[in-house]
């Protein structure tokens, strides 16, 4: 691919790459570091992209997956979930404290011994509070399946402390 195809392919394509990074990434800036970022990866394959039928949807795969990979470096940096306990309310006591972080202690623990999907998707919906389709497009396991490793993670957690609790 000359220079010219290139400039051609990337001036029809840039505002829906954009948009697809947009979507992925939430955020305008890191959108358009993914954009171009998309476009050197694009343009060091240039000579693949001559094989490819698709061109659109090839560039527009590949913007997607940069985007992912920008999310997901991103969730890689965020806090220990144990500072996000917060057990310092005003109205508790000393005793309640230290009951509440053991607990905290229990189920972490509990969590970390899950299956790997289990824990992968209970972590981004219910500490990191992403929605469905993100934790879908994140994993790349479908809404439907993201759905029942969440469903099965709570249940095991729900029957852990049954038996425990008794």
């Amino acid at each position: 691919m000359q220079i010219e195809e290139f400039n051609i392919l990337v001036t029809d394509l840039k505002d829906k790459m954009y948009r697809i990074a947009f979507r992925v990434v939430r955020d305008h800036e890191e959108a358009r570091d993914v954009v171009q970022d998309s476009l050197v990866k694009i343009w060091n394959k240039r000579e693949l992209l001559e094989n490819v039928d698709n061109k659109a949807a090839y560039c527009m795969t590949i913007t997607r997956n940069m985007g992912i990979d920008k999310v997901r470096g991103r969730k890689m940096q965020t806090s220990d979930i144990s500072e996000r306990y917060d057990l310092q309310a005003n109205i508790a006591d000393p005793e309640r404290i230290a009951v509440g972080k053991d607990e905290f202690e229990i189920i972490r623990a509990f969590i970390a011994k899950m299956p790997d999907n289990h824990k992968e998707v209970l972590e981004l919906r219910d500490i990191e509070g992403y929605s469905y389709k993100e934790i879908s497009s994140i994993t790349g396991h479908s809404i439907d399946k993201v759905k029942v490793y969440l469903h099965r993670a709570r249940m095991r957690i729900k029957e852990h402390f049954k038996t425990h609790a008794a």
